[in-house]
């Protein structure tokens, strides 16, 4: 009894110094965030510069990812860019960008797109009479890469590395970055920079007509009408399990089973979702479930987009802080969300707009809340360990 008394104490300062370390990170993040907006208000003479909205005919949005990429953010990027022309059809959209996240978008009817193959690609750039550019993601590149193009807006840098290694000046206007800034609203302020104001600011996204038919004949070959989705997986999750490592954003698959027995007994057929490597996830929630023929894997079959309109048709998404979710949310999708978070900042990247009567989100508040960890603890930690069955069921019932 004793040693079990000491290693329940050890548990909890263990735990408690997680959450002053997150704490402490959190707070040299806001910091830091704050003195980058400070260097530039006070040194960078660009910001002398007058911007005339009116005259705008051309920007370049700058979005280099890493190998990894963020899909979530990316589709952030794409709603709130189709927004934008919607309300200013008479403006010229570019998007520099890497090979994989162009492939991603390339469907996209709104903008010419650009791809980065180092600085020659900037050459090339030089003759296309651009007015503005837009940096969300510049890589190593800096804004004086830029100097050819008479505006130049960035935003602050909460990761401390990154502060130290970004150039900092050059920038005709700089949004200064708060942890709490939802990135939905991030990058209407970034459009805000230039003088540009939103009559409404609805995200939404484009579907193909042959990304409709192979959701459509995804939908028919399973014989499938009423359904809900759940998306277990997300970045590093799948490499990580297989790996025998515990993901951050992993929430128990024989409680994902529990969920899907349930609601398939109130009539719902439940579709997985996810990549070809996610499909270790589904079999696993197929495993565990009692109603095994009710559940169908899509892991693998559809892209992303074609999940999109998988949701657009479904009633209900279950999943953790994940890409599909910023899909979920935007126009013409509307989807009805329950979102679990353990180490995700909700009021950052939660289901948009936060206070949507069509959004539940579940918060683990144990050690790693708010972490924004990715990648697996030493010891395996379970971050969503806390986030019940009942929890779930109870939040997906009150939104069907």
């Amino acid at each position: 009894m004793k040693v079990y008394k000491l290693y329940l104490f050890q548990n909890k300062m263990k735990n408690a110094l997680t959450k002053s370390l997150i704490f402490l990170h959190e707070q040299a993040k806001k910091t830091f965030s704050y003195l980058d907006y400070l260097i530039w208000l006070f040194f960078d003479p660009a910001k002398f510069k007058a911007i005339k909205t009116k005259k705008l005919c051309k920007i370049l949005i700058v979005l280099i990812n890493q190998e990894k990429g963020n899909i979530g953010g990316d589709f952030v990027t794409l709603g709130v860019l189709n927004c934008f022309k919607r309300q200013y059809p008479k403006i010229e959209l570019s998007m520099l960008s890497d090979k994989k996240t162009i492939k991603q978008f390339e469907s996209d009817r709104n903008m010419n797109f650009i791809e980065y193959s180092g600085k020659e690609s900037i050459k090339k750039m030089k003759n296309l009479d651009i007015d503005a550019v837009i940096f969300l993601n510049q890589g190593e590149l800096s804004a004086k890469d830029f100097s050819f193009i008479p505006y130049r807006i960035g935003e602050t840098h909460f990761g401390i590395s990154g502060f130290f290694k970004r150039k900092k000046f050059g920038y005709t206007r700089k949004v200064y970055s708060k942890i709490k800034n939802h990135m939905v609203g991030g990058r209407f302020k970034m459009f805000e920079a230039l003088g540009f104001k939103f009559r409404e600011k609805k995200l939404f996204l484009e579907f193909t007509k042959q990304e409709e038919i192979n959701a459509d004949n995804f939908i028919k070959k399973n014989k499938i009408k009423k359904f809900i989705i759940i998306h277990p997986g997300g970045k590093y999750v799948a490499e990580s399990y297989s790996a025998g490592k515990w993901p951050p954003h992993l929430w128990n698959l024989n409680r994902y089973a529990k969920v899907a027995d349930y609601l398939s007994e109130k009539g719902y057929k439940i579709i997985i979702t996810g990549t070809k490597d996610e499909e270790i996830l589904a079999k696993e929630i197929i495993k565990y479930s009692k109603n095994k023929n009710l559940i169908t894997s899509a892991c693998g079959k559809l892209s992303i987009k074609e999940v999109g309109v998988l949701l657009k048709k479904s009633k209900l998404l279950i999943a953790t802080d994940t890409a599909v979710v910023h899909l979920a949310y935007q126009e013409p999708i509307n989807a009805k969300i329950v979102e679990l978070m353990g180490p995700s900042i909700p009021e950052v990247v939660g289901a948009w707009p936060l206070n949507s009567p069509k959004h539940k989100i579940l918060i683990d508040k144990g050690p790693c809340c708010r972490s924004m960890r990715k990648l697996p603890f030493k010891d395996n930690f379970n971050c969503l360990e806390n986030i019940k069955v009942e929890q779930v069921i109870k939040a997906g019932e009150e939104l069907l």
